[in-house]
Order: structure tokens, then sequence, then C-alpha cells
């Protein structure tokens, strides 16, 4: 009976390490699941995907599509779900891993290991057991290196055309993919460079890759629908690119960095891999890459060449290093881990049985053989435990961030039918809690970009005999209201911001004080490129008293630059520059009553492109934005 089962054991090993792959990593990512929302950008991501909206260039079609499909699961509530998706696909990602290193490694515990030891460092579980893209992405780049792997060990037809399905797949959601992947077209290239001289696989090739590409479909197909932009082709060409659909960059940008700030970027990312895998694991990578260089040259080299790829694009495009922007290099570095593990482990035994060479082996040696065997093994599992043991606790948010807690404890104190009024980073997460969580209180969300968002509006809605409540911009709203503060103070430490709930009792000055417009005049919207323009704001007080105006700010795209300020406007000195937009700072900016000043700037367009001008004003610390200009600037 024992020998049947060792037999079934063996015979199935793959199949149960793979089910171990898949499901000690899922098991941990969920019970160190986010519950909630932990704010940033992930947090805009759970407000567009219920109702599919557009999500931020590229659009990210795939990760929209699969993470709405994860908000039909009768699992937990809407935030938990979402979250669950990373989990998921995270589990879904060690599972390939260990499926791809075993066909080149051919032992499946020391592919398991490697696998767990990247499910369980930092930077992959920290976004494994929260809503996020890296998952996905990690999920594609792996698939795409199993299939290049399988179609090496079987040479057909069907499994190339696996291979450029998953290609295709690859680029369907983050952009760094693209600077990564030739890696490993490269490495399927050079495999077997004769197929390529079948044109009907080149074709059918192509059209597999082009496949999944076509999910980009979805970005005007939503526009059309009223959840987006994108309705023209050169919007849906800027947007798939990385850009808005004016043309300006949406993120980082390549360029406008020193070499030294590079190399400074560069060293950064090194100090993430030495922090996470530790002076061992490198050494045991190191070791692992000369051995896999030794029996898998192709592969060694193309994998190689995707870590040296993954470390010279993200210095170029952001100004800081980002672990996530590493997880594709883990990802590979795993591999080496695991020839690593395999040359110690065979080395281990190469040694012990050269020196029983020449002499009769006794049933002590054998012991001992199997007694170092089992000592390394041992070493080999330690090392993922230990991941487990250091990092359980760091990533651990199984208990709902403070974040959360101040907006679900703000919504609960407000009354049904209120409104307030939001000028927050951790605005998102309000606007979550609002809609999908307390949405029968119908508490009207007004964000400080919604036009809605003025004093005016405020009071207006006090005079309806409706609650008004604030979060955010409290040096501006203090001195004008009356207010009592509701619940706790919380300080959130990731974006510096000191949040509290204002309940507002009455206003305390007259509010005609915020009775402000702002227009803008130019006699023409198209521009060549090298043109030079004339373009005015002015700002009327509609008051009968006059209005100290404290700043002016004006923030001009990429393709447009200030020339300059033309002096016969009101305001004629030169701005300075903060972040970028310019700045007009005094005190001597004074509106009369029912009075207007004006400030004339004189630009001229540097590069081709639509793109949005913006400028506002702050009087007693309150914001005024007047309408964006869109200016095209043409060849």
């Amino acid at each position: 009976m024992l020998q049947r089962i060792k037999e079934i054991i063996l015979k199935r090993k793959t199949a149960i390490f793979s089910i171990f792959s898949l499901i000690i990593p899922l098991v941990i990512y969920i019970l160190t699941l986010e519950p909630k929302l932990v704010g940033g950008d992930t947090s805009w991501y759970a407000n567009q995907i219920p109702e599919m909206s557009l999500m931020v260039p590229t659009g990210y079609p795939t990760f929209s599509m699969f993470l709405k499909l994860f908000t039909y699961l009768p699992i937990g509530d809407l935030a938990y779900r979402l979250n669950l998706f990373s989990a998921v696909f995270g589990a879904l990602t060690i599972l390939f891993l260990f499926l791809s290193i075993n066909k080149l490694v051919k032992n499946e515990f020391i592919s398991f290991i490697s696998s767990m030891i990247f499910a369980f460092i930092a930077p992959f579980w920290g976004v494994a057991n929260r809503l996020e893209f890296d998952t996905l992405n990690c999920f594609f780049i792996i698939l795409l290196i199993f299939s290049a792997i399988l179609y090496n060990e079987k040479r057909t037809r069907k499994y190339l055309y696996f291979f450029f399905f998953c290609l295709g797949l690859s680029l369907t959601n983050h952009p760094l993919a693209f600077f990564l992947v030739p890696a490993i077209l490269l490495y399927v290239i050079i495999i077997n460079p004769g197929i390529y001289k079948s044109l009907k696989a080149i074709f059918i090739s192509i059209l597999f890759f082009i496949l999944p590409l076509l999910s980009y479909l979805y970005l005007p197909i939503r526009s059309l629908q009223g959840h987006g932009e994108v309705t023209s082709f050169l919007k849906f060409f800027y947007y798939v690119t990385g850009r808005g659909v004016t043309g300006e960059l949406h993120g980082g940008r390549f360029g406008g960095r020193s070499i030294l700030r590079i190399f400074e970027i560069l060293k950064d990312y090194l100090n993430i891999i030495y922090d996470n895998y530790g002076i061992v694991l490198i050494i045991i990578a190191i070791i692992g890459f000369i051995f896999l260089v030794r029996k898998n040259k192709k592969f060694g080299i193309c994998t190689f060449l995707l870590i040296i790829f993954n470390f010279i694009v993200p210095p170029l495009y952001t100004g800081h290093a980002l672990q996530n922007y590493l997880l594709n290099s883990m990802i590979v570095i795993a591999f080496y881990i695991a020839f690593g593990l395999l040359s110690i482990l065979n080395g281990s035994i190469f040694l012990f049985n050269k020196s029983l060479r020449n002499r009769k082996i006794l049933k002590i040696d054998r012991f001992l053989k199997y007694f170092l065997i089992a000592i390394i093994l041992l070493f080999f599992a330690f090392l993922p435990s230990s991941f487990i043991l250091e990092n359980y606790h760091t990533v651990d948010r199984s208990e709902p961030p403070d974040i959360y807690r101040f907006w679900d404890e703000a919504f609960n104190n407000m009354e049904s039918g209120s409104k307030i009024y939001v000028f927050a980073r951790a605005a998102n997460v309000g606007m979550f809690v609002d809609t999908y969580e307390y949405g029968e209180k119908e508490i009207e969300y007004i964000y400080h970009t919604n036009p809605r968002y003025s004093v005016v509006d405020m009071i207006e809605a006090l005079e309806n005999d409706i609650q008004v409540y604030f979060v955010g911009n409290s040096r501006a709203l203090l001195p004008i209201f009356n207010t009592e503060q509701i619940g706790r103070t919380y300080y959130w430490n990731r974006y510096k911001e000191t949040l509290r709930l204002f309940k507002v009792i009455e206003p305390v000055v007259n509010i005609e004080a915020a009775n402000i417009e702002i227009s803008y005049l130019s006699d023409s919207y198209v521009r060549e490129f090298g043109e030079k323009f004339t373009l005015e704001y002015t700002i009327e007080n509609k008051n009968k008293e006059s209005i100290k105006i404290n700043s002016l700010e004006l923030e001009l795209p990429d393709n447009i630059e200030l020339i300059e300020v033309n002096p016969a406007g009101y305001i004629n000195q030169y701005p300075g520059i903060s972040k970028g937009i310019y700045m007009w700072v005094s005190d001597s900016y004074i509106i009369e009553g029912e009075g207007e000043i004006n400030l004339v700037v004189e630009l001229r367009g540097i590069k081709p492109g639509k793109s949005l001008i913006k400028f506002r004003i702050t009087t007693g610390g309150f914001f005024i934005n007047c309408d964006d200009l869109e200016m095209e600037i043409k060849k």
C-alpha cells in the first residue's frame, strides 16, 4: 500500500507541487488581504471599475475587463472583491513561475522553493494583497516566458502561435512590458529561426499577436458610451501610447534627467534588489546565472537582456526608483536562484561522491550522503519560510487602514441628503465609501475639481436647509464659516495630510466675497509651431466691496512656453515658478468693488499637439479656477 502511494506521488509530483504553488501563496495573500481601500491611485481605479470608465493612459483594457468580472463574485463587499483580484493573479503568477522553472531545472522541489521565494518577497507580496496593476502584469510576463519555454521544448507551430498570443496579451496592461518583451521575442526567434521561412507561419503568428491587442477597442467603445474621451483615431493613438487625449504626456516622461541622476536611480534599484534578497541569495543567483548560461546559453542571455532593459528604462522615465518596476527582473532572478540551488545540490553530491572514490562504500557513507542532502533541502526550505516570517507583519493588510476608517466614520456621522465638499489627496477613498457603502444616505459628494465646489454653492445649500460638511482646505474655509469638527483628526502619513470632517453651522463673512469671475481671451485657439501669441485673463469682482487677490497661478503644458508678461496688463511683473507653475504673489493685487483687473501674457508654441492651459487665483486662501483653455499647436 505504501509502495503504491509512493509510486503515485512520484508519478504525479509535478501536479502536486503545482497545486501547492497555487494554493499556498493564494491562502497567505488572502490572509493578509486588504479588505478596503488604501488610498493612492488604486482607489481611483476602484471608483472607475464598477461603471467601466476609462482608466488613465494607456487605458489598461484587460485589467479593466478582468477586474470588472471580479465585481460579480458573491464574496465580501465590492472593495474586498477588487483586492481579491490581485491575490488570484498573484497566485497564478507563482503557479506559472513554478511550471516555467521546472521545465528548465527538472527538479520540482527546487522549482517550488524558488517560486516561493519570489512569492513572499515584500515588493510582490505587497501588491498581491491589494488592488494593483502589477500582479496582472507579472502574470502576463511569466505566461509569456512559459510559452517561450514551451515552444522551445515542443518546436511546433501551435506553440509558436500560443507564444505570439501571449506576446500580444503582455502588451495590454502595463506599458513597461513594451520595453521588456523584445528580449523574450529574441529568444523565440533564435531558438528556431528556420520556421520564419514560412510566410504562413509568419502571417498566422501576426494574427495571434494582434488578437489580444483588439482588447484596446474597449477604449473607443466605452468612450462612445459616455465613459471616456477616446472619440477619434488621434485620441486613441495618444491614449494607448501613454498620453492624454490632448497629446499631453501622462505620468513620467523620457528625458530631462542628468546622467548623474540616472546613475543615482540605478543605484537605488540595485539597493532594492539587495534589500529584498540579501547577499546570500544574490550570490546564489549569480552562481545560478553562470550555471544557466552553460546549460542554456540562449535563454540565459535573453533573460539577462530583459533585466538590462528593466534597469535602463525606468530611470529614463521616472525621477525616482519604484519597487514594482523591478518585479519583472525579480521574476527572472527566481530562475537564476533555481539554477543556483540546483548547482549547490548537485555540487555537494558530486564532492561527497568524489570523497568516497577508491574505497568501499559503507552504510554510514550512505547515511551521511542522505543526511547531507536532507540538510541542504532543509536550508532550501528555510529560505522562503524566512521571507514569510520576516515580511508577514510588514505586508499584512487584513485590518482596514485608518484612511478608510476616517471616511467610514465621516459618512456614518453625516446626515442623509447632506453635501460634503472635499479638497484632499484622500478624496478618492471618500468617493468610493460614499457611492458603494453609504449610497442609501444619498450624500452629495463634491470634489474640488467640480465647478460647484465654491463658497457660494455651500451657502446656497445652507439656505435650502441642506446640511453642509467639508474635508480639506480648512485654512480657507474656517475663516468663512462657523463650524463644528465631527469625529477625530487623522494624519495620513502617506501624503503628509491632516484630515478632519467639519460640519458647517453658518457663514461668518459676506458671501459676496467669493463672487468673482475669471475669463480668458485669445483671438485664435489654433497656432502654428514657433508662433508667438497673446493670452489675456480678466478677473472680475462683482461685489460692491473690494477684494484682495493673494496669488495667481498659470500652468502651461509642455508644448507652450512663456515669453513675457505684457506691461499693458494690470499685473506687469514677471512671475516666480514653483513645480512648473508660474505664480504671481503679492499683497497689492486689489480689485475694487464691481471692478476688474487683467493679466496679459505672451506665449509661444514649441511642440505640435493639443493641450490645456490652466489658470486660477486665490483670495482669502480660497481657490477660484478659470475654465481650462485648449490650445492646438500645428506643425
